[in-house]
C-alpha cells in the first residue's frame, strides 16, 4: 500500500499536467464539464451564500454558481494541484469575491462552520481518506448547509468494472463508491445522508448534511 505523501505527490503530479489542457475539447475534459453543469442546477443556492469547492480544478463550476446567484456571494476553491490554483485565480483574478487555495482534502485551512454549500465534482475517488475528507466537510459546512458529491457511482456493474480497470491502470486512482458505501462513509463521518440525484446511468450526486450534536 502507498503512503500518504506518495499518494499526494503522485495526484499532485496528475492534475498539473491535467490543468495546462482543461480546455481541451477531449472526451474526458467534456464529460466533466457535463457533469459540473448538471450538478449545478441542483444546488440550494441563493445570493450572499458562501461556498466552496473541494477538487476544484481551475474553478468552472464556482463559476457557474455565481451566474446563478448574479454574482453575490463569496466563492471558495480548494485544490491538490497547484497548476490547477493557477489557472483558477487566473481566471477569477478581477473578482475579488473568489478565493483559491492550495490544500490537501483532508486537511483544509478555511474556518469550521463557514459555508453553505460544499460541492465536491469528480474527484472522491482520488482521496485516500474519505472518511477524513467527509469529517472535514462536516467542520466546514454551517449546521444548516448541504454537501454536494459528484462522482461516478459503483451501483452499477458497468461502472464496477470500470472501477477496477482504473485503479490497475491509474496509480492516482483509489475508489468509486456505491450509493450503500457513501451511507456508511457519511455515518462514519458525522453526517447524515440527505439524497441521492443521479445525473446518467453511471454519475450520480450524493447530498449529505451535519447531524445534529456537538463537532
Amino acid at each position: 500500500m502507498k503512503s500518504a505523501s506518495r499518494h499526494t505527490q503522485l495526484n499532485e503530479r496528475k492534475w498539473d499536467e491535467f490543468a495546462k489542457g482543461m480546455d481541451d475539447k477531449t472526451w474526458t475534459k467534456g464529460y466533466l464539464r457535463q457533469g459540473i453543469s448538471r450538478l449545478v442546477p441542483l444546488l440550494n443556492v441563493r445570493e450572499g451564500m458562501h461556498v466552496l469547492d473541494i477538487g476544484c480544478g481551475t474553478g468552472r463550476a464556482l463559476g457557474l454558481v455565481a451566474e446563478r446567484v448574479n454574482g453575490n456571494g463569496e466563492f471558495y476553491g480548494v485544490d491538490l494541484s497547484e497548476g490547477m490554483i493557477d489557472r483558477a485565480k487566473a481566471h477569477f483574478r478581477d473578482q475579488p469575491n473568489f478565493h483559491f487555495v492550495k490544500a490537501n482534502s483532508e486537511s483544509i485551512p478555511l474556518g469550521d462552520g463557514s459555508f453553505d454549500v460544499i460541492i465536491c465534482t469528480n474527484s472522491f475517488h482520488h482521496y485516500l481518506d474519505p472518511v477524513q475528507a467527509l469529517r472535514e466537510m462536516r467542520r466546514l459546512v454551517k449546521p444548516s448547509g448541504s454537501i454536494f458529491i459528484l462522482d461516478p457511482s459503483a451501483d452499477s456493474l458497468a461502472v464496477k468494472v470500470a472501477d477496477k480497470v482504473i485503479k490497475a491502470l491509474e496509480p492516482e486512482h483509489v475508489k468509486i463508491y456505491s450509493t450503500k458505501e457513501y451511507r456508511e462513509l457519511f455515518a462514519n463521518s458525522g453526517l447524515r445522508y440527505v439524497d441521492t440525484k443521479v445525473l446518467s446511468s453511471y454519475q450520480k450526486v450524493q447530498v449529505a448534511a451535519k447531524q445534529k450534536g456537538p463537532n
